[in-house]
């Protein structure tokens, strides 16, 4: 193992000092500096670790390569095992699919004439329906023709009633505001007044 380098704390602590730092700052980081050099690595120390990881790293590769080819031949047995399982499972969905397509056949050439029958029957029943209500809505309309007939004079009325009565609202803020702002004007000339003698 080769000798540690020697670290001059004081030499460092000078020059620290020198450049203005305060003494007692510059021995804790001399300090800290000469206790780093002691735990740094030497040159024989780094070969002697990469010939150890070296090693490592071949007896790892032994190792990795003898499970890969394990994993291999399992995978292969595995790989023939679900191309059998497969084959099977294929051919009973193949089967069941068929058996599943004749039943839906029939159910749904069922259910076409149920909804054929029960379709004719809505249809005589809805043209029925559809006649009264076409019945009903004209006579709804004429009467909320009418109602919206008097309810459109009855706005119309109380619109101009509205409107006059603003109009006279109008007028007498006018009034209102006129006579306030008379007052603001007497008041802001008298302070004025005041504030000009004042001055």
């Amino acid at each position: 193992m080769e000798p540690q380098i020697a670290f001059d704390t004081h030499a460092f602590v000078k020059r620290l000092t020198g450049a203005g730092m305060p003494e007692n700052q510059a021995e804790i980081i001399a300090w800290g500096q000469a206790r780093r050099n002691e735990h740094l690595a030497t040159q024989p120390d780094l070969k002697a670790l990469e010939l150890t990881l070296k090693n490592d790293l071949e007896q790892v590769r032994a190792e990795l390569k003898n499970d890969l080819e394990k994993v291999r031949a399992e995978l292969e047995t595995v790989k023939a095992e679900l191309k059998n399982d497969l084959e099977r499972v294929q051919t009973e969905l193949k089967n069941d699919l068929e058996r599943v397509q004749a039943e839906l056949k029939n159910d749904l050439e069922r259910v076409q004439a149920e909804l054929k029958h029960e379709l004719e029957a809505h249809k005589a029943a809805n043209r029925q329906a559809l006649k009264e209500l076409e019945l009903s809505l004209k006579n709804a309309q004429e009467a909320l023709k009418a109602e919206l007939k008097n309810d459109i004079e009855k706005v119309q009325a109380n619109l101009e009633q509205v409107k006059a009565e603003l109009k006279r609202d109008i007028k007498e803020m006018e009034h209102k505001l006129t006579i306030k702002l008379g007052v603001f004007l007497v008041i802001g000339i008298t302070v004025l007044s005041v504030l000009d003698k004042l001055l």
